[in-house]
């Protein structure tokens, strides 16, 4: 059993998709009540998404006795949030896990949605192969592994302070990481892309060292597997909710009256508008604001970034690695490429490995057709098997070239800050409200915390 790590936040655990996916407490505001609809308007509130904190939003404004309307430009609700069945069984394209269950939201909703889930396999059985020397461990052995790799983390984020750096330039002075031979910083680095890359979708040579793991945790405890279909909540709450598919915004124009949003040759007019997109779009400047976003919001949006956590998952004929390991770890040449396998047998009746990579490895391996991306891992899983055996089909997303999402989750990069998300928590007007995971410091790159959002998002509004 894997002993906690230092944090496991990270936002979408993804576990699939050969097509490619796209996709808060907001502080105090003065800003009046959604009273009128804008000039030639029919509609209170305009919502920009069908993600989880989009639903959250409108149904809380349309419980209010609001008007309401959401613009969605994918097919489908839920964002980052997809489940696939092609293989017959319930796979996720995007979340996975319910972060820190205790007292979380979502716990309750996916009961209401008939979304079952299961204990965290990270907390079970775990197997660490080492295909280069070869080594395996488990147990006690494997425990002492992450202990040391845990205490360097605590010790590069203790000497935080001054001029900001990477949490890779504190991780390299930290003596107990200098003191590691070629062969244990490869274990060792093995380790850091699970307690770091895959929390934040990116290594420790571009995380803020100043403001890493910043924010605030709402909630406690463990986490939950989704096993029967993540998809299955927001389809729930987007019950009875009025919404638009296929549309992708181009254009925000507020003014005194209401707003105006644009896509292609149509034109929507509302009372005002809940901007749900991906921190990716705003990045990319997809959406044009008219008048232009303040300064401090701009300013705030270039101090985020976003990660990239891809999956690929391979399916064989059967699960010939057993039932009595949850995870495996397997540390290649490079043990930043491909580091945590997680069986689907157990939990979802699968014969599948799913495999992480993140941050630039991922990046790289998008290029990669599906062919060539289950030729690599085959090999990597066949060598640590000490088996030859060939996979049935893959499935591997490609988050940083998804278009509706260019990214998978937000985090804060060397000379950004913690502000920038409070910043971004801020309704910008009476008119103009972001809500969303990266718009938040409240459990910031979580599906929790970009539904806390939402409901933040419509509160102000309301307020």
């Amino acid at each position: 059993m894997r002993i906690p790590p230092i944090t496991r936040r990270s936002f979408l655990r993804i576990s699939t998709a050969s097509f490619l996916l796209a996709g808060c407490s907001i502080a105090a505001s003065t800003a009046p009540a959604v009273r009128q609809k804008g000039a030639g308007a029919s509609i209170d509130v305009l919502v920009i998404g069908a993600g989880i904190a989009g639903l959250a939003a409108a149904r809380d404004l349309m419980a209010a006795g609001k008007s309401v309307r959401i613009l969605e430009a994918r097919a489908t609700v839920g964002g980052r949030i997809r489940t696939s069945r092609i293989w017959g069984k319930p796979v996720e394209l995007g979340a996975q896990w319910i972060e820190t269950a205790t007292g979380n939201p979502l716990v309750a909703l996916a009961k209401s949605a008939g979304v079952t889930t299961a204990a965290d396999p990270e907390n079970g059985n775990e197997r660490y192969i080492d295909t280069q020397t070869p080594e395996q461990l488990t147990g006690a052995a494997l425990n002492k592994l992450y202990t040391l790799a845990d205490g360097i983390v605590s010790a590069a984020i203790d000497s935080a302070g001054g001029t900001d750096k990477s949490l890779r330039a504190a991780i390299n002075q930290v003596p107990a990481y200098k003191s590691l031979n070629a062969a244990q910083k490869r274990q060792i680095e093995s380790m850091f892309a699970q307690l770091i890359d895959d929390d934040d979708a990116v290594e420790a040579e571009l995380l803020s060292l100043n403001n890493y793991d910043e924010g605030i945790d709402a909630y406690r405890g463990g986490n939950l597997f989704v096993k029967s279909g993540y998809e299955g909540i927001p389809i729930f709450l987007a019950k009875s909710i009025p919404i638009e598919y296929n549309i992708s915004v181009t254009k925000i124009a507020t003014d005194s009256t209401g707003v105006t949003v644009t896509a292609g040759a149509k034109t929507w007019r509302a009372g005002a508008v809940v901007v749900t997109v991906p921190l990716g779009i705003l990045k990319a400047n997809a959406i044009t604001f008219t008048p232009a976003l303040p300064v401090a919001y701009t300013n705030a949006i270039k101090q985020l970034a976003m990660g990239v956590l891809n999956k690929c998952i391979l399916k064989y004929d059967t699960a010939f690695w057993g039932t009595t390991t949850d995870t495996f770890t397997i540390a290649g040449a490079d043990p930043h490429e491909f580091y945590q396998f997680i069986p689907l047998n157990k939990a979802v009746g699968l014969p599948a490995l799913v495999a992480f990579n993140a941050g630039s490895r991922a990046r790289a391996l998008e290029a990669k057709t599906d062919a060539q991306l289950q030729a690599q891992m085959a090999t990597l899983v066949n060598k640590a098997f000490a088996v030859n055996k060939t996979p049935t089909g893959i499935i591997a997303t490609r988050w940083g070239r998804d278009p509706y999402a260019l990214g998978s989750y937000s985090y804060i990069p060397v000379g950004g800050s913690i502000q920038a998300r409070r910043t971004l928590a801020t309704p910008i007007n009476a008119r103009l409200v972001f809500a969303g995971e990266a718009y938040t410091e409240s459990d910031a790159s979580t599906v929790h915390g970009a539904y806390n959002s939402g409901k933040a998002a419509a509160k102000a509004l309301l307020r």
